[in-house]
């Protein structure tokens, strides 16, 4: 029957074609304007603008982590002809209804997101990563610019600070040094690990020098053939001393930390890998693909390649390495805006394709569609009866290397068909949702599969998926199996493409 649901919705609206698995204002109104009219000179005029119920699912997904309800829907309509800049500064800078819970929620998918990028998906770790993400959740949550968050970072004096990444990546001075470089600097220079880089210009004097910065700091899992001090590092009989990527300057002998050295050198706003690597990654994540595409290989751009890049890099810096800010800009910005497609992308021009909702975002949206328990006292609340990470686990094994790959694979789509969270949502006795839909007295068919498009998928259903469906209801016989068909419609929308997808 569900399957049915799912068919008849794929026959009204067509098939669905699956994405290839391919100092500024403080709100960023005058940085908003410039990114328009800098983008026009680089790609041409933007494609139209997303209706305003995309335009909600998206900030919502990207600012706080999960899609909206039906009544900040609502809400969000009465806001009037501004209403998307307002939405914005509502939900990153928490000015209006729900300040607290829209800064708490922001705060906690920026670490999310942050995390993700220094452990990226497959790393092997060391303990548990919640220590480093309650470490970025607190500095974001108090705005702390970015370049003081890789500061410290970099200048980390104990394995223990910083939220202990230093031991997540096993307490090795090589992991943290290629980790860190590949996510302030968007270099790989990991295979310069063993012999120099077979395609690109780094020695292995290069990564052991960056390496050497860490020389002192030991852990349980360091290898006899590795030691050192804080500026030299040995590593099978050699002794390697610290160096600066590029530049080759020694370090300075006046008195500061060779530490503290690396951390001013890479986080300066003359250094425009710095700027333009975290720029870069914030773009990536509001609009699916970087201003230069390979992310982690920003070091290989041609200046033509990187030039908007870097210009929007420059005043990132400017303004003082306000993330909020830059996102804040980035939202209002017609090109986050634009329509997406699920069309190959050109070589040319700007195109905005579908994302993928990360797999924190896919519990925590079901949960906020679903009106799920939060307290930690229920029982039933999956988020703290293991049920949320036994989901997030499962998804995050096919997690893509950009928000526009889709890597889904059959144990998880059937986690998300017959797990338990998808079972009570459609069991008229355990969904809080869908005992609302069906016992609200005023609500006609109509209404309540409007109800449920706006729940589930942030829209509203179409005139011939309306009809189609309120005629599948009428065909169920009166009573608790008209009302049961509510909750195949339920599963069916759960299940579709759709829901894990940003459009």
């Amino acid at each position: 029957m569900r399957m049915l649901i799912a068919i008849l919705l794929a026959a009204v609206v067509g098939p669905f074609t699956w994405p290839k698995l391919a100092s500024a204002d403080s709100h960023g109104e005058s940085l908003a304007r410039w990114i328009n009219e800098r983008g026009r000179q680089a790609w041409g005029e933007p494609p139209a603008k997303c209706d305003d119920f995309t335009f909600a699912r998206r900030v919502y997904l990207d600012i706080v982590g999960r899609t909206p309800s039906v009544s900040e829907l609502r809400d969000f309509q009465d806001l009037g002809d501004n209403r998307r800049d307002i939405l914005v500064d509502r939900l990153i800078f928490g000015e209006g209804p729900r300040s607290e819970t829209y800064l708490r929620l922001g705060s906690q998918n920026l670490a999310r997101y942050w995390r993700r990028v220094l452990i990226p998906p497959g790393t092997t770790i060391v303990g548990s990563p919640l220590p480093l993400e309650n470490w970025l959740k607190q500095s974001f949550s108090e705005r702390t610019p970015y370049d003081e968050i890789m500061r410290d970072l970099t200048a980390i004096r104990s394995p223990g600070e910083a939220g202990s990444y230093y031991q997540l990546l096993g307490s090795l001075p090589e992991n943290y040094a290629s980790h860190l470089t590949r996510s302030a600097l968007g270099v790989r220079i990991e295979c310069a690990q063993c012999h120099d880089h077979p395609f690109v210009d780094w020695k292995q004097e290069d990564f052991w020098g960056l390496a050497a910065f860490y020389g002192n700091l030991r852990g349980p899992r360091d290898a006899l053939a590795r030691s050192g001090t804080e500026g030299s590092i040995t590593y099978e009989g050699k002794t390697y001393p610290a160096k600066f990527l590029w530049t080759g300057q020694p370090l300075d002998e006046s008195g500061a930390a060779p530490r503290a050295q690396l951390a001013t050198w890479m986080t300066s706003t003359e250094n425009p890998q710095f700027s333009a690597t975290a720029v870069n990654r914030i773009w990536q994540y509001l609009v699916g693909h970087g201003l230069y595409a390979d992310i982690d290989n920003l070091d290989q751009a041609t200046p033509e390649e990187r030039e908007f890049l870097d210009e929007v890099a420059q005043r990132f810096a400017r303004d003082g390495f306000d993330v909020q800010g830059l996102m804040a800009a980035i939202c209002k910005s017609d090109w986050y805006q634009a329509q997406s497609t699920d069309q190959p992308v050109r070589p040319e021009g700007f195109q905005r394709q579908l994302k993928v909702l990360s797999p924190d975002q896919v519990f925590d949206s079901l949960e906020q569609a679903l009106l799920l328990p939060i307290s930690r006292i229920d029982p039933d609340s999956p988020r703290w009866s293991g049920e949320r990470s036994q989901l997030v686990n499962r998804l995050s094994e096919t997690v893509g290397t950009t928000p526009e790959d889709y890597a889904s694979g059959i144990p998880q789509a059937l986690m998300l068909m017959n797990g338990r969270l998808t079972s009570d949502a459609i069991d008229l006795e355990n969904s809080r949702l869908l005992r609302a839909v069906v016992e609200t007295p005023f609500f006609n068919d109509h209404a309540r599969i409007k109800t449920l498009f706006l729940a589930v998928l942030t829209r509203e259903p179409t005139e011939a998926e309306s009809a189609a469906l309120v005629k599948f209801v009428n065909g169920m016989p009166e009573g608790k199996n008209q009302q049961e068909a509510y909750g195949e419609i339920l599963w069916a929308l759960l299940n579709s493409p759709e829901f894990v997808l940003c459009r």
